[in-house]
């Protein structure tokens, strides 16, 4: 096994041992840290913007932390509320997060978070999608400036928009997608491989993502 592999396979260890509410104890969560420390001072990628069919991706997240302590993180699997996951354009209504993906894509420059919803009982699903731009400067090749514009609520394939309010208990008339007044943040790629990423994002968050050979759910990856 490689070095890079080891330190992988450590931080991916690492994640594993999250506490059923996300959070991590102190030595954890410094062991999750010291991996992405050793990490980053070799991507294999050092230059994003010279290589971003090869960054180009539908991406599943392993780790998110929202902050600078490990008390910010939070499992991927939650529950929460709806105008929680898009920015008030929809009601407090709750709901379950199952996964969290992101799709880069060069086409569109597409920089999309993508979250798998569902009723906390399991009863209805849809996707919630947060659609984003990205631009890459060249004085930060490793910056991906993302603009997020709008929000919806994807239905199931064969689900009505009809519904798939009815299900989550959304007033008849609320729009499945709304416009976002651009918002202005960017993440730093500081490691990319063929599997895994890791970014920091402008408001202190760190995120570790596993590349997914999936087709993608907001565009198409084919």
């Amino acid at each position: 096994m490689t070095a890079i592999a080891t330190i992988k396979a450590e931080l991916r260890a690492a994640i594993a041992e999250a506490r059923p509410d996300g959070t991590y104890e102190d030595a954890v969560f410094d062991r999750i840290h010291a991996a992405i420390a050793a990490l980053t001072p070799l991507p294999p990628t050092p230059d994003c913007l010279a290589a971003q069919a090869f960054v180009q991706s539908p991406w599943r997240s392993l780790y998110s932390q929202f902050g600078p302590r490990h008390t910010a993180g939070k499992p991927t699997r939650h529950e929460t509320t709806m105008n929680l996951q898009s920015f008030n354009k929809f009601p407090a209504v709750p709901m379950l997060v199952t996964d969290i993906d992101q799709e880069i894509r060069v086409e569109g420059a597409n920089y999309n978070n993508v979250v798998s919803v569902s009723t906390p009982d399991g009863a209805h699903h849809a996707e919630m999608i947060v659609w984003g731009r990205y631009a890459i400067a060249a004085e930060t090749p490793q910056r991906y400036g993302v603009d997020f514009y709008a929000v919806e609520l994807r239905p199931p394939a064969g689900v009505s928009a009809e519904a798939i309010r009815a299900g989550f208990g959304l007033p008849v008339d609320h729009p499945l997608r709304s416009e976002l007044k651009p918002m202005k943040l960017h993440s730093d790629v500081v490691y990319c491989d063929d599997d895994m990423r890791i970014n920091f994002g402008s408001m202190g968050g760190v995120y570790v993502l596993q590349r997914l050979t999936s087709p993608g759910k907001s565009v198409d990856f084919g």
